[in-house]
Protein backbone atom coordinates (compact mmCIF):
# COMPACT_ATOMS: atom_id res chain seq x y z
CA UNK A 1 0.00 0.00 0.00
CA UNK A 2 2.78 2.46 0.77
CA UNK A 3 4.20 1.50 -2.98
CA UNK A 4 0.44 2.74 -4.39
CA UNK A 5 0.57 5.98 -2.23
CA UNK A 6 3.53 6.87 -3.52
CA UNK A 7 2.46 6.64 -6.93
CA UNK A 8 -0.58 8.26 -6.57
CA UNK A 9 1.09 11.69 -4.86
CA UNK A 10 2.94 11.81 -8.57
CA UNK A 11 -0.26 11.40 -10.69
CA UNK A 12 -2.92 13.89 -11.20
CA UNK A 13 -6.52 13.35 -10.68
CA UNK A 14 -8.35 12.62 -13.90
CA UNK A 15 -10.83 14.87 -15.25
CA UNK A 16 -13.70 13.55 -14.05
CA UNK A 17 -16.86 13.68 -16.48
CA UNK A 18 -19.43 14.86 -13.91
CA UNK A 19 -17.48 17.58 -12.71
CA UNK A 20 -17.98 20.78 -15.01
CA UNK A 21 -15.56 22.22 -17.24
CA UNK A 22 -14.18 26.01 -16.93
CA UNK A 23 -13.58 27.83 -20.11
CA UNK A 24 -10.12 28.91 -20.09
CA UNK A 25 -9.98 32.55 -19.28
CA UNK A 26 -9.08 34.32 -22.28
CA UNK A 27 -5.23 35.94 -22.74
CA UNK A 28 -5.02 39.42 -21.50
CA UNK A 29 -3.72 41.60 -24.19
CA UNK A 30 -2.17 44.92 -23.95
CA UNK A 31 -0.30 47.10 -26.68
CA UNK A 32 2.81 48.42 -25.68
CA UNK A 33 4.37 51.01 -27.25
CA UNK A 34 8.50 50.10 -27.94
CA UNK A 35 10.46 53.17 -29.27
CA UNK A 36 13.18 51.84 -31.70
CA UNK A 37 16.07 53.66 -33.22
CA UNK A 38 17.49 52.67 -36.10
CA UNK A 39 20.87 54.40 -37.28
CA UNK A 40 20.56 55.06 -40.78
CA UNK A 41 23.76 56.77 -42.80
CA UNK A 42 22.11 59.61 -44.88
CA UNK A 43 24.62 61.53 -47.34
CA UNK A 44 25.25 64.70 -46.27
CA UNK A 45 23.49 67.27 -47.95
CA UNK A 46 25.32 68.89 -50.59
CA UNK A 47 25.56 73.22 -50.21
CA UNK A 48 24.33 74.53 -53.60
CA UNK A 49 27.67 75.50 -55.32
CA UNK A 50 28.61 78.98 -54.22
CA UNK A 51 27.79 82.30 -56.79
CA UNK A 52 31.03 83.39 -58.15
CA UNK A 53 32.33 86.46 -57.12
CA UNK A 54 31.66 89.06 -59.42
CA UNK A 55 34.48 91.89 -59.73
CA UNK A 56 33.99 95.34 -60.62
CA UNK A 57 34.74 95.73 -64.24
CA UNK A 58 38.43 97.79 -63.69
CA UNK A 59 39.09 95.34 -61.75
CA UNK A 60 37.97 91.92 -63.90
CA UNK A 61 40.46 93.71 -66.70
CA UNK A 62 42.69 94.60 -64.40
CA UNK A 63 43.25 90.47 -63.36
CA UNK A 64 43.01 89.96 -67.28
CA UNK A 65 45.83 92.35 -68.30
CA UNK A 66 47.37 91.10 -65.83
CA UNK A 67 47.39 87.44 -66.69
CA UNK A 68 48.20 88.67 -70.48
CA UNK A 69 51.43 90.10 -68.94
CA UNK A 70 52.54 87.11 -67.89
CA UNK A 71 51.78 85.15 -70.21
CA UNK A 72 53.78 87.61 -72.66
CA UNK A 73 56.17 87.69 -70.48
CA UNK A 74 57.66 83.99 -71.55
CA UNK A 75 56.75 84.52 -75.05
CA UNK A 76 59.01 84.43 -77.87
CA UNK A 77 60.04 87.65 -79.97
CA UNK A 78 57.98 86.33 -83.25
CA UNK A 79 55.18 85.67 -80.93
CA UNK A 80 55.78 88.88 -79.14
CA UNK A 81 56.28 90.99 -82.08
CA UNK A 82 52.66 89.33 -83.60
CA UNK A 83 50.97 90.27 -80.41
CA UNK A 84 52.29 93.73 -80.45
CA UNK A 85 50.50 94.43 -83.81
CA UNK A 86 47.65 93.42 -82.72
CA UNK A 87 47.86 95.21 -79.60
CA UNK A 88 48.48 98.39 -81.75
CA UNK A 89 46.05 97.62 -83.94
CA UNK A 90 43.01 97.12 -80.81
CA UNK A 91 44.58 100.43 -79.67
CA UNK A 92 44.37 102.48 -82.58
CA UNK A 93 40.69 101.34 -82.90
CA UNK A 94 39.83 101.77 -79.30
CA UNK A 95 42.26 104.28 -77.30
CA UNK A 96 41.19 102.37 -73.71
CA UNK A 97 43.80 102.69 -70.80
CA UNK A 98 43.45 98.93 -71.05
CA UNK A 99 44.54 99.00 -74.57
CA UNK A 100 47.16 101.76 -74.16
CA UNK A 101 48.19 99.92 -71.62
CA UNK A 102 48.76 96.36 -73.13
CA UNK A 103 50.24 98.14 -76.34
CA UNK A 104 52.57 100.35 -74.12
CA UNK A 105 53.82 96.70 -71.89
CA UNK A 106 54.00 94.49 -75.14
CA UNK A 107 56.51 97.59 -76.66
CA UNK A 108 58.61 97.38 -73.67
CA UNK A 109 59.03 93.71 -73.30
CA UNK A 110 60.25 93.92 -77.10
CA UNK A 111 62.93 96.28 -76.23
CA UNK A 112 63.73 99.66 -77.49
CA UNK A 113 63.65 98.03 -80.84
CA UNK A 114 59.73 98.24 -80.66
CA UNK A 115 60.03 101.83 -80.17
CA UNK A 116 61.79 104.31 -78.00
CA UNK A 117 61.25 104.48 -74.23
CA UNK A 118 60.33 108.92 -74.97
CA UNK A 119 57.47 107.22 -76.82
CA UNK A 120 56.16 104.67 -74.65
CA UNK A 121 56.40 106.94 -71.44
CA UNK A 122 54.10 109.17 -74.19
CA UNK A 123 51.56 106.29 -74.07
CA UNK A 124 51.27 105.69 -70.61
CA UNK A 125 51.48 109.83 -69.35
CA UNK A 126 47.82 109.88 -70.44
CA UNK A 127 47.48 107.37 -68.06
CA UNK A 128 48.95 109.14 -64.74
CA UNK A 129 47.71 112.90 -65.97
CA UNK A 130 45.83 114.47 -63.53
CA UNK A 131 41.87 115.05 -64.52
CA UNK A 132 42.27 112.85 -67.52
CA UNK A 133 44.10 109.45 -65.80
CA UNK A 134 43.26 106.80 -63.85
CA UNK A 135 42.76 108.19 -60.15
CA UNK A 136 45.08 106.68 -57.82
CA UNK A 137 42.99 104.09 -56.31
CA UNK A 138 42.22 102.51 -59.94
CA UNK A 139 43.53 98.99 -60.03
CA UNK A 140 45.55 99.66 -63.29
CA UNK A 141 47.36 102.75 -61.96
CA UNK A 142 49.80 100.94 -59.78
CA UNK A 143 50.13 98.47 -62.74
CA UNK A 144 51.32 102.17 -65.02
CA UNK A 145 53.30 102.82 -62.75
CA UNK A 146 55.30 100.36 -62.52
CA UNK A 147 55.83 100.58 -66.44
CA UNK A 148 56.69 104.01 -65.95
CA UNK A 149 59.31 102.83 -63.62
CA UNK A 150 60.54 100.50 -65.23
CA UNK A 151 60.84 102.40 -68.43
CA UNK A 152 62.58 105.04 -66.69
CA UNK A 153 65.22 102.78 -65.17
CA UNK A 154 65.90 101.42 -68.64
CA UNK A 155 66.63 104.96 -69.81
CA UNK A 156 69.05 105.76 -66.93
CA UNK A 157 70.92 102.14 -67.51
CA UNK A 158 70.96 102.90 -71.10
CA UNK A 159 72.81 106.79 -70.10
CA UNK A 160 75.42 105.00 -67.62
CA UNK A 161 75.88 102.49 -70.31
CA UNK A 162 76.23 105.19 -72.92
CA UNK A 163 78.73 106.99 -70.27
CA UNK A 164 80.82 104.16 -69.54
CA UNK A 165 81.73 103.35 -73.04
CA UNK A 166 81.89 107.22 -73.89
CA UNK A 167 84.73 106.72 -71.33
CA UNK A 168 86.43 103.26 -72.40
CA UNK A 169 86.47 105.23 -76.25
CA UNK A 170 88.42 108.43 -74.74
CA UNK A 171 90.93 106.07 -72.80
CA UNK A 172 91.15 104.08 -76.12
CA UNK A 173 91.72 107.05 -78.34
CA UNK A 174 94.14 108.67 -75.40
CA UNK A 175 96.39 104.97 -75.55
CA UNK A 176 96.36 105.42 -79.71
CA UNK A 177 97.54 109.59 -79.12
CA UNK A 178 100.41 107.31 -77.18
CA UNK A 179 101.25 105.01 -79.48
CA UNK A 180 101.19 107.39 -82.81
CA UNK A 181 103.85 109.71 -80.23
CA UNK A 182 105.72 106.81 -79.24
CA UNK A 183 105.40 105.58 -83.66
CA UNK A 184 106.14 109.40 -83.88
CA UNK A 185 109.14 109.29 -81.83
CA UNK A 186 111.08 105.62 -83.15
CA UNK A 187 110.95 107.00 -86.95
CA UNK A 188 112.16 109.71 -85.96
CA UNK A 189 114.91 108.23 -84.49
CA UNK A 190 115.51 105.96 -87.66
Amino acid sequence: MFGLLSLGGCATAPDSPLAPKQPPAPPVTQTVYVPVYVEVEKPAPTPPPPEPIRLPEDQDQTLSLLAEMTRASNASAEDLRKELVAAGALFNKERSHVNRLRYAWLSALLGPAAGDDARLQGLLEPLLAKGSGLVTTHPLRPVADLLLAQIAERGRQVREEQKRADALQQKLDALKAIERQMLDRERRRN
